[in-house]
């Protein structure tokens, strides 16, 4: 990794345990907690616990399918992300990116580490976010 590369998380919290918060997720119908039937909503709070066992070095070094993806800087989901991010912090720390809820499925989280937490801005359970 070279000087202009972010780390994929904010180094600094690495050995936290990661929490979520949901103070910046849309209110946006199709992205927000209203579009989660009750089977999505048990696998998306059965998978937030697990993650929360994790530290955020442990969920950076996890595979893409099971861990983080990073949002690329200027990329639609990063867009996306960055307006729907209220921390102070943005213009510096950009750590933006989704995991997966399910493994088969595109059920996806996005969101932004702000310290110790990984602040959801929208959820994608039909995985239509950006993908054509």
């Amino acid at each position: 990794m070279d000087a202009s590369t972010p780390s994929k998380i904010d180094v600094r919290y690495a050995e936290h345990k990661v929490l979520f918060s949901i103070c910046d997720c849309t209110t946006s119908k199709p992205y927000s907690f209203w579009c989660l039937d009750r089977l999505h909503a048990e696998e998306f709070i059965k998978r937030l616990r697990h993650l929360e066992q994790l530290e955020w070095r442990q969920l950076s070094a996890l595979d893409r399918e099971r861990g983080l993806t990073v949002e690329k800087s200027g990329s639609d989901s990063f867009n996306m992300i960055h307006e729907q991010n209220s921390s102070l912090e943005k213009i510096t720390e950009q750590y933006y990116f989704h995991f997966r809820v399910e493994q088969r499925g595109l059920f996806r989280v996005f969101g932004y580490q702000k310290g110790r937490l990984f602040c959801i801005t929208h959820l994608d359970a039909d995985g239509l976010i950006h993908h054509d």
